[in-house]
């Protein structure tokens, strides 16, 4: 499943992805795993079967990331966030849940706490390619800091160079006034 996000009216929708969770897909998910074999439920019916699912087994982690998607696919950021947070108490080296949590960050306003994450996961794995293209995203619209989002952008495009987005990519960066 790929998230996507609108950041505002300049920037092509096609460029701000959360990260890609294997094993779940738009609102089916992993709400199987969970009591529902099969069946596809919607969005409030698989964020209950995974509430259920992690106070029962606190422990799972992958009930834990499926709330934290479900939540962040449904418009519920604070909730994401705190299923995130638990997801990374069990494994504080999931830098595809610490780059979503930050998405959703930015997606409640708190672009800096945003920065702080994919910070966190670039200083872990400097060529995260969706840590890159979303931190250049925040340094570019929602901090103003263009020279630091072009670095972004061009590290990005460096991991990714055939990219779908990359036309897109290569144009913030024009936007930017990087070259």
């Amino acid at each position: 499943m790929r998230k996507l996000f609108l950041f505002g009216l300049l920037i092509p929708a096609s460029l701000i992805f959360a990260c890609q969770k294997s094993g779940t897909s738009g609102q089916q998910g992993q709400a199987g795993q969970y009591g529902y074999a099969g069946a596809r439920v919607d969005a409030d019916s698989q964020l209950r079967v995974l509430k259920v699912a992690v106070s029962e087994d606190p422990k799972n982690l992958r009930a834990w990331i499926d709330l934290g998607n479900a939540s962040m696919d449904s418009g519920r950021y604070k909730d994401a966030i705190d299923a995130y947070r638990a997801a990374l108490k069990l494994d504080p080296k999931d830098l595809d849940v610490r780059v979503d949590m930050g998405t959703c960050y930015r997606n409640i306003g708190q672009s800096m706490k945003a920065v702080e994450e994919y910070k966190k996961v670039l200083s872990i794995n400097p060529d995260h390619a969706i840590a890159l293209r979303n931190m250049g995203v925040v340094l570019a619209y929602d901090l103003h800091q263009k020279k630091e989002a072009v670095k972004m952008f061009k590290a990005y495009l460096k991991q990714s160079p055939s990219a779908p987005d990359a036309a897109a990519v290569k144009q913030e960066i024009a936007k930017c006034g990087g070259s």
